[in-house]
């Protein structure tokens, strides 16, 4: 009798897991905010090993159908690789040296986001002799920006910010910085309560209540409208309400993206992740047919 419990148990919890893969797998099951675990990212439709120049990619925006424009760590420069050639065809310097984040684009202007807040306008960027142009965020150097998102609606950016200011207490914050009058608003227009359960999920111990939360890049959907958070550290993909609610977390396989540090859309949806590489490895680009 003992056997055959035994034996119906383990067919059971069999019968349990092979269902979870397979819900696993596809990548469609609804992430449950109450719940500790998260979706993992599959289906990847094409894959780039990027040259040695860009082994510290740290931000992409598609510039046209195979054209990525990049950005990496230590350079003043963008990059414009092109994704059927494989190949850099052209460097655009805008700065001297620095820690460059994000990239976004807005027709023929580029703007690029640097770690201690400062956005740099780059008109006309394709042209021989672009016109760039230099603004501060006023965000406290803790704070460390680096997600970057044109927010085409608003006519204006959205930074968000891996670091922490202690004045926004147990949050992290989105800020908007206006094209219009190229000012930074003072007061975040989303905020991130830390204290959700789905930013609590993981084994992975944490330094301190502000680590569950680094975003590395930010992206609004062309098509729906969401706004995409990567996280290079807590190894994962979010949606984000305008209310501050992470909405649904994905995790990234860890094997695929060393650092996941930039995130682009095309105009139909397609979803281009890039992680930078490390000593002995190179970075990439991931493609994916559609988003989370």
């Amino acid at each position: 009798m003992k056997k055959y419990i035994a034996i119906c148990s383990f067919l059971l919890v069999s019968s349990v897991s092979l269902g979870a893969c397979d819900s696993y797998s596809s990548n469609r099951s609804t992430f449950n905010p109450d719940s500790a675990s998260t979706d993992k990212l599959t289906g990847a439709i094409a894959q780039w090993e990027l040259p040695e120049e860009l082994r510290e990619v740290s931000g992409i925006a598609l510039l046209e159908q195979n054209l990525m424009a990049c950005v990496q760590d230590e350079e003043g420069a963008i990059y414009l690789y092109d994704l059927e050639q494989k190949k850099v065809t052209e460097k655009i310097a805008f700065a001297g040296p620095g820690d460059y984040e994000g990239i976004a684009l807005n027709g023929n202007t580029a703007y690029i986001l640097r770690s201690d807040g400062a956005i740099f306008e780059v008109e006309n960027f394709r042209d021989s002799k672009p016109t760039v142009n230099k603004y501060t965020s006023g965000l406290a150097s803790s704070q460390n920006t680096e997600g970057l998102a044109f927010d085409s609606k608003n006519n204006r950016l959205l930074i968000a910010c891996k670091g922490y200011d202690q004045k926004l207490g147990d949050t992290k914050a989105i800020f908007a910085f206006s094209l219009g009058d190229k000012k930074m608003q003072e007061s975040p227009v989303i905020s991130i309560p830390l204290a959700q359960a789905n930013l609590q999920a993981g084994t992975k111990k944490k330094k301190d209540k502000y680590a569950v939360l680094q975003p590395s890049s930010l992206e609004i959907h062309p098509v729906s409208g969401d706004l995409y958070m990567l996280d290079a550290v807590n190894e994962s993909i979010m949606l984000v309400s305008e209310q501050g609610e992470i909405k649904r977390v994905v995790a990234l396989d860890k094997k695929v993206f060393r650092q996941a540090e930039g995130l682009s859309f095309s105009s139909s949806g397609e979803m281009y992740i890039a992680s930078e590489g490390g000593k002995k490895g190179r970075g990439v680009i991931v493609k994916y047919a559609k988003g989370i």
